[in-house]
């Protein structure tokens, strides 16, 4: 075996790659050649270090992989926390805010009626210490436009703390809650669609309290707001 083909043998000889005749005849010429004995010492050292310089980048990217994968952990754990935290104040809160709720007594509750422009707006706010009113409405506008207004109360559970997060919520709910309409003119009403209402004598606002119901004819209310 000469020289030129032995060296072009060797990368796969280190490998393990070459045949068992292969083998024999290349370390036969490496008994006989010390030039040849060399290269592949050579060879096999460079082959070496390449292989641990492989390891060690390959070290280093599983490592900053881990590094990643644990701060997005990390990440990941912190904003479930946080959502899980407002989840449950949130669910507290509406519990407090919308659930736990009766319907109010009349005698409890002051109405207002203030306008501004075109906007004719129904103030209903408690007239008791730490309790806020919330007034749901009900519109049915087929024929004749009633407005159902069910006014409901509650604790004010969050008005004692100053320094918690809802306590400008508490504020507002004490402060009243409203309904707005907005009138084109005295005989025609804005609907929340968008629709223009021809108001007529039987259109009217129903304010239901727990034991009580008061009528307001949409007219009327116009002119409520005219003359304030």
């Amino acid at each position: 075996m000469n020289h030129s083909v032995f060296r072009d043998l060797v990368p796969n000889y280190i490998e393990n790659l070459t045949t068992e005749e292969t083998n024999r005849q290349m370390e036969k010429h490496m008994e006989q050649c010390e030039d040849c004995r060399e290269y592949v010492k050579e060879m096999r050292e460079d082959l070496s270090i390449e292989r641990r310089n492989e390891q060690k980048e390959e070290n280093r990217n599983i490592d900053y992989l881990k590094k990643v994968r644990l701060k997005n952990r990390k990440k990941i754990i912190t904003i479930t926390g946080a959502l899980l935290s407002l989840f449950l104040v949130l669910s507290i809160s509406y519990y407090f805010l919308f659930v736990h709720m009766w319907m109010a007594d009349k005698n409890d509750v002051e109405t207002t009626i203030q306008q501004q422009d075109s906007k004719v707006t129904l103030t209903f706010q408690s007239k008791n210490d730490n309790r806020y009113l919330l007034a749901v409405g009900n519109q049915t506008a087929k024929h004749d436009y009633t407005d159902f207004i069910t006014i409901y109360e509650s604790w004010n559970v969050f008005s004692d703390t100053k320094l918690n997060p809802f306590s400008e919520l508490a504020k507002a709910r004490q402060d009243g809650d409203r309904i707005t309409y907005i009138f084109l003119d005295e005989n025609t009403l804005l609907l929340d669609n968008g629709e223009k209402k021809k108001l007529t004598d039987e259109d009217k606002i129903t304010i239901e309290y727990k034991d009580h119901s008061e009528v307001i004819r949409l007219k009327d209310l116009y002119r409520a707001k005219n003359n304030n």
